[in-house]
């Protein structure tokens, strides 16, 4: 299933189909050892799974998927999993898996060169820690986001300077 079909699914409510068809895709993704596929059905059904209430279901599926992504030797689809394990584990309240698996997530995104997607999570993860109050690692976390902003602009690097003042005068490397 593509990223459209997926996204009409949600937007018709009809997610039970969606993870009807995505099952489908998955077994016979696995039928054919096709490590890739596999992974990608298992990532987009554990989100289908978390977005109907199975959290259980959909962290084996995240899981599983980002075992498979290691099969196929694929960063940036381990970071995307491993980013969707991270939202299911914040929303749960395990704060402190959530921030281990965002930083993960940054890594392998950046490995795998999905920058776009680095961006988006590091601005998770800068937003997961101005709820928790810790303002430093927010703001360490933006300028990393900044940093690999995909067309950063004269406005993003002018941010990029004038947070680095404080993390610099704290000693925080960013």
């Amino acid at each position: 299933m593509n990223q459209m079909e997926l996204q009409r699914h949600v937007a018709d409510g009809t997610l039970a189909q969606a993870a009807e068809q995505l099952q489908n895709d998955f077994t016979m993704a696995q039928s054919n050892h096709d490590a890739q596929k596999s992974a990608e059905a298992a990532n987009d059904l554990g989100i289908v799974l978390w977005m109907q209430g199975d959290n259980a279901a959909a962290r084996e599926y995240l899981n599983q998927a980002q075992q498979l992504f290691i099969q196929a030797n694929d960063a940036a689809g381990q970071g995307r999993a491993t980013g969707n394990l991270a939202q299911l584990e914040e929303r749960e309240g395990n704060g402190d898996a959530a921030s281990a698996l965002y930083m993960q997530a940054a890594d392998l995104l950046h490995e795998g060169g999905s920058f776009q997607d680095e961006y988006t999570t590091r601005k998770r993860l800068s937003k997961y820690y101005m709820t928790r109050g810790a303002t430093m690692m927010a703001l360490r976390e933006t300028v990393q986001a900044l940093r690999v902003k995909p067309s950063a602009n004269a406005w993003d690097k002018l941010q990029i300077w004038f947070f680095s003042i404080p993390l610099n005068l704290m000693g925080l490397k960013a």
